[in-house]
């Protein structure tokens, strides 16, 4: 469906944003729909822990979303007798852009790339251990010793993952050497950002290198996790952008970025997550096709975009 087909004006305002409020109302349109998963989410009883924790992931961006909706808003600061109005930190803002990119990386990586049942069990077991790897290494001698007993129990989780990766043909079939990548990667470095890839093993795909596997290769979303990062990070870049950022319509520019591209990512996450978890699909298929467009717009639209 083109958006010049589309009846309802509202959707066809938002399609075409001409404003900061039009985009906002696109944002809040589908923090709504996030909200309808979840509330359907809540009767569902899986079977499977692991798919009953990676459900959590509507919840989580959600949040994410709500949070970056507040922060549009902006606050003030007064001392009684000088007062700052309409405060906003936009370098937040693309903090939360990149937060729920690489949580939209982390669920292409575990649920949708992996092309057999093997690969994809090999990942949500390398996902479960790396996390609890990583958690360990920060916990100090003194914290180890006062959580011992819940070290020892996760440990035993890593150890089963371990196991059951090791067992999996898809790890027999790696090389020695990738085998101790992988090893390492995992159960030492406490990470998990690995891909199988027509045979070949890669023991670390970078953030921005997942776009290439999801059908997100795009111009508009290349570099989107770099630019986010640097707007995030405190280097002299940063100050360089804060100085500006309050200059004219500066502010509005940047918040038209950051929420087209949190927009997006919500899009495409929505979109994947109800593939994985087709036991909430009908709360998008109950939509009429109009609405339906609004949810896959980004997706859709960026997907074609990459194929041509």
């Amino acid at each position: 469906m083109k958006d010049k087909i589309i009846n309802n004006r509202d959707f066809r305002r938002m399609l075409r944003p001409n404003t900061l409020k039009d985009r906002i109302d696109y944002l809040d349109w589908l923090i709504d729909f996030y909200f309808k998963v979840m509330v359907a989410l809540r009767p569902v009883g899986f079977k499977d822990e692991f798919r009953a924790e990676m459900s959590l992931g509507v919840q989580m961006m959600f949040t994410k979303a709500k949070s970056f909706r507040n922060l549009l808003g902006g606050f003030s600061h007064t001392d009684g007798i000088r007062t700052l109005f309409k405060l906003i930190d936009h370098t937040v803002l693309f903090t939360l852009v990149r937060t729920a990119y690489e949580q939209l990386c982390a669920f292409e990586l575990v649920n949708i790339i992996p092309d057999t049942q093997e690969k994809q069990f090999v990942m949500e077991n390398a996902y479960i251990a790396s996390g609890l790897v990583s958690r360990h290494r920060l916990f100090t001698e003194d914290a180890l010793k006062r959580n011992m007993e819940i070290l020892n129990e996760e440990q035993n989780v890593i150890d089963d993952c371990k196991d059951r990766i090791h067992n999996t043909g898809l790890y027999k079939s790696l090389t020695e050497k990738e085998q101790r990548e992988l090893d390492k990667t995992i159960f030492t470095k406490g990470e998990y950002q690995i891909l199988f890839d027509q045979g070949k093993f890669n023991p670390h795909v970078g953030w921005d290198q997942v776009r290439d596997y999801i059908g997100l290769d795009t111009d508009i979303l290349h570099g989107l996790y770099k630019y986010a990062c640097n707007m995030a990070h405190p280097s002299y870049l940063s100050v360089i952008q804060f100085k500006e950022a309050y200059k004219g319509n500066a502010m509005n520019n940047l918040k038209e970025t950051a929420i087209m591209q949190f927009t997006a990512i919500m899009s495409v996450y929505i979109g994947d997550f109800l593939s994985a978890f087709p036991e909430v699909r009908h709360v998008y298929d109950e939509l009429d096709e109009e609405s339906k467009f609004m949810v896959d717009m980004y997706k859709d639209g960026f997907r074609e975009r990459s194929n041509k």
